[in-house]
């Protein structure tokens, strides 16, 4: 009977361990997320999609919402490169990166979509599609996994 509990206990460390490395991985992200949103050099005249934004995500598939922040950086002409940061029930926090192209640019709004695989573990493949009037940024997000729901956030 050893052999067994030694091979059970040996598998919880490994969970525990795994646990313990993701929770520290997620805590580097969101201190880099936290340094990145402090030294960020906002224009004094926003000007497009550039910029911090801060608001919610809400999913229209189960439910959850959370907080979300964003730091906007111009790429080139017809880009934006979107650095988000999101929580989820106040102690799970999740960091990714992504590209906006912009599609149209008329009546001071903005009209842009982009796609990003976060893996299968987090829904797989999303599309967004959103538009930037002054300070409102207003988008859907649709995921593999069926999940889908709006990203609101103000400057």
């Amino acid at each position: 009977m050893t052999p067994r509990r030694s091979s059970r206990s040996g598998a919880l460390r490994r969970a525990l361990a795994g646990a313990l490395l993701a929770l520290l991985a997620s805590g580097c992200g969101a201190l880099r997320f936290q340094r990145a949103w402090a030294a960020f050099d906002a224009p004094a005249e926003p000007a497009g999609m550039q910029g911090r934004w801060a608001g919610e995500w809400r999913s229209a598939w189960n439910g959850h919402q959370g907080g979300l922040r964003c730091l906007l950086t111009r790429a080139d002409e017809l880009h934006y490169r979107a650095d988000f940061f999101s929580t989820y029930a106040s102690i799970l926090y999740f960091r990714y990166q992504t590209v906006f192209h912009v599609l149209a640019a008329d009546d001071g709004t903005l009209r842009f979509r982009g796609r990003q695989d976060l893996g299968s573990l987090a829904g797989g493949l999303y599309r967004y599609e959103g538009t930037v009037t002054g300070d409102l940024f207003q988008a859907t997000f649709e995921a593999e996994n069926g999940d889908h729901g709006v990203f609101e956030m103000r400057r």
